[in-house]
């Protein structure tokens, strides 16, 4: 016997004949919410889709299936391709470190010296001496014979007469740079030491030009005795020996000048260098 449908089932029986819906590929995709309606034992739950471009989703859903993701309608969907947000580090700020003072200690001042003057000084000199040093070869040779001028005159053109010119402005020279700022009785005692210079320089010269060189032993002998007591050495040697006294005193003024400058800066460096040092301490306390 067949038994008809009730109402009842025929109501909550969903028509298998209804034609299905084939989803449109271009059609936005819908999202499942769950209808108002309690679910009791032996019936079915009915789910629908609900398209958002429909309009609101109904407020009388309480209840969606764990496994269905559910979006609300209010809520803009974030585009994949959204940046992430920037991050931005922000450096911590070190405490500011002390400030750091670095005061120049003074210099200490060069010493001033005489030896420019000196250089100056030995030029001048050595004129002196090859005009002294004539003066006297001249008066050898008016003395020695009245016709002994005109073998005075070819000697004072000779190499043997300029030698000792040469040899004085070297050892007056060297005189000035050792003596430096020293005094005028430091000129006085070294133009003896000029002096020996200067006739040891006649003496090699006048033996080498009297022919010496290649000569035998009793001439070489003989041409050193007569050069050692040659008066024109003597001569040299005494004209070498008072110039530096002449003008010694020229040098020994400006080493006494400078010595003055020198011990002025000195008092002067020393007092900036107790200011200095006054400073690095105030800083330090600092």
């Amino acid at each position: 016997m067949t038994t008809s449908p009730t109402s009842d089932e025929q109501n909550s029986t969903p028509r298998s004949d209804a034609p299905e819906s084939t989803p449109n590929a271009d059609a936005p995709a819908a999202e499942l919410v769950a209808t108002d309606a309690t679910t009791e034992p032996g019936t079915s739950e009915t789910v629908e889709l609900v398209d958002p471009a429909a309009g609101p989703v109904p407020t009388n859903v309480d209840a969606v299936p764990a496994d269905v993701d559910t979006v609300p309608a209010d809520v803009d969907a974030v585009p994949a391709s959204a940046p992430a947000p920037e991050v931005v580090a922000v450096a911590a700020v070190a405490p500011s470190a002390p400030t750091v003072v670095f005061v120049t200690a003074p210099e200490p001042p060069k010493k001033r010296g005489a030896r420019g003057v000196g250089a100056l000084v030995a030029l001048l000199g050595t004129a002196l001496f090859a005009a002294t040093y004539a003066v006297l070869v001249l008066l050898i040779a008016l003395i020695g014979s009245p016709n002994g001028l005109v073998p005075a005159l070819q000697y004072l053109s000779s190499v043997t007469f300029y030698l000792p010119v040469i040899v004085f402005f070297l050892a007056y020279l060297l005189l000035n740079v050792i003596v430096n700022r020293a005094g005028w009785s430091a000129h006085v005692l070294g133009g003896f030491v000029v002096a020996v210079v200067v006739w040891v320089g006649f003496v090699g010269s006048a033996i080498i030009a009297a022919g010496a060189l290649g000569a035998s032993a009793a001439t070489v002998g003989t041409i050193v005795l007569q050069q050692l007591t040659n008066p024109l050495g003597f001569a040299a040697a005494i004209a070498a020996r008072e110039v530096p006294i002449w003008v010694g005193g020229i040098v020994a003024r400006r080493g006494r000048t400078a010595r003055a400058r020198n011990a002025d800066q000195r008092v002067a460096y020393e007092q900036k260098l107790a200011d200095h040092r006054a400073t690095l301490a105030a800083n330090t306390a600092v």
